[in-house]
């Protein structure tokens, strides 16, 4: 089902127990991971914005609070004040928007103003869970370790994605963890 036809994907990166998070940080740092994330969030537009990400507040408090550079963040927050808090009235790049309802339409209308064919639900867990039966795509990086102590995971796969494209195994130098990225497609009903 897409958001006024705006594709809404996810991504994330997931271990094997499915943790996507431990005190509000990534498990680990993998650069290929990072890179991947940005590659797949930003797309060239001339000097036109290059993204739309939704997030939770916790995912963009863990990100210094910065809005991701030539992306337009939208950040859900129940705080009435939430803007004002973090500096961020006026800015073009960042909105606060109270529910994923309007996160995802505001995002859609500024998808299509901006020719972008992509919103991108970037974290945390209930922002991935709530906006699971708007998503057309999900783009997961399965990195190979247990997260016993993790505080934020991501939701079971509903049965009504698949397997669409499924890197090689890859392995990370420095965090000697080895990752896959895979791209789960909605079935249409056809």
């Amino acid at each position: 089902m897409s958001y006024a036809h705006t594709e809404v994907a996810q991504i994330a990166a997931i271990s094997s127990n499915r943790c996507i998070g431990k005190d509000n940080e990534l498990p680990w740092h993998i650069s290929a991971d990072l890179q991947h994330f940005k590659k797949m969030t930003t797309k060239a537009n001339g000097d036109a914005i290059q993204g739309i990400v939704i997030m939770g507040r916790k995912t963009f408090e863990s990100m210094g609070s910065k809005p991701l550079p030539k992306r337009v963040s939208f950040i859900i927050s129940s705080q009435l004040d939430y803007a004002e808090q973090k500096g961020l009235v006026g800015k073009n790049n960042a909105h606060v928007v109270h529910n994923l309802d309007d996160a995802l339409t505001q995002a859609a209308s500024l998808a299509h103003g901006a020719h972008l064919d992509t919103i991108w639900v970037i974290g945390g867990e209930r922002v991935f869970s709530d906006a699971l039966m708007y998503t057309d795509r999900i783009e997961l990086t399965h990195v190979d370790i247990e997260i016993p102590a993790g505080d934020a995971f991501y939701p079971e796969l509903p049965s009504d994605f698949e397997t669409s494209v499924e890197s090689e195994q890859m392995h990370d130098e420095k965090s000697d963890l080895d990752f896959r990225f895979v791209t789960y497609m909605k079935k249409s009903d056809k």
